[in-house]
Protein backbone atom coordinates (compact mmCIF):
# COMPACT_ATOMS: atom_id res chain seq x y z
CA UNK A 1 0.00 0.00 0.00
CA UNK A 2 1.76 3.04 -1.12
CA UNK A 3 1.96 6.09 1.59
CA UNK A 4 -0.90 8.24 -0.28
CA UNK A 5 -3.36 5.78 0.81
CA UNK A 6 -2.04 5.23 3.80
CA UNK A 7 -2.42 9.05 4.32
CA UNK A 8 -5.96 8.77 2.99
CA UNK A 9 -7.13 6.20 5.22
CA UNK A 10 -5.69 8.05 8.15
CA UNK A 11 -7.93 11.32 7.27
CA UNK A 12 -10.85 9.34 6.45
CA UNK A 13 -10.94 7.20 9.87
CA UNK A 14 -10.86 10.80 11.88
CA UNK A 15 -14.14 11.36 10.93
CA UNK A 16 -15.39 8.18 12.85
CA UNK A 17 -13.06 9.06 15.45
CA UNK A 18 -14.76 12.69 16.18
CA UNK A 19 -18.25 11.33 16.04
CA UNK A 20 -17.78 8.40 17.83
CA UNK A 21 -15.92 9.98 20.32
CA UNK A 22 -18.82 12.54 20.72
CA UNK A 23 -21.46 9.63 21.06
CA UNK A 24 -19.32 8.27 23.52
CA UNK A 25 -19.44 11.37 25.51
CA UNK A 26 -22.94 11.72 25.53
CA UNK A 27 -23.44 8.62 26.66
CA UNK A 28 -20.95 8.41 29.72
CA UNK A 29 -19.45 11.76 30.11
CA UNK A 30 -15.97 10.09 30.74
CA UNK A 31 -12.90 11.36 29.10
CA UNK A 32 -11.43 7.88 30.19
CA UNK A 33 -14.13 6.26 28.24
CA UNK A 34 -13.62 8.78 25.00
CA UNK A 35 -9.66 7.75 25.30
CA UNK A 36 -10.80 4.20 25.03
CA UNK A 37 -12.59 4.94 21.83
CA UNK A 38 -9.69 6.50 20.07
CA UNK A 39 -7.51 3.76 21.43
CA UNK A 40 -9.93 1.41 19.15
CA UNK A 41 -9.85 2.99 16.35
CA UNK A 42 -5.90 3.70 16.71
CA UNK A 43 -5.91 -0.23 16.79
CA UNK A 44 -8.58 -0.63 13.53
CA UNK A 45 -6.44 1.64 11.67
CA UNK A 46 -3.24 -0.01 12.26
CA UNK A 47 -5.47 -3.41 11.25
CA UNK A 48 -6.58 -2.04 7.86
CA UNK A 49 -2.66 -0.95 7.43
CA UNK A 50 -1.24 -4.41 8.32
CA UNK A 51 -3.62 -5.88 5.91
CA UNK A 52 -5.37 -7.82 9.04
CA UNK A 53 -8.93 -6.24 8.27
CA UNK A 54 -8.80 -6.41 4.64
CA UNK A 55 -10.23 -8.99 2.10
CA UNK A 56 -10.03 -10.17 -0.83
CA UNK A 57 -12.60 -10.44 -3.56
Amino acid sequence: MDIFRKIGIGIVMIIPTFVGGGIVWGIFSSWLAVIAWIIIMAFLYGGILSGRLSHSC
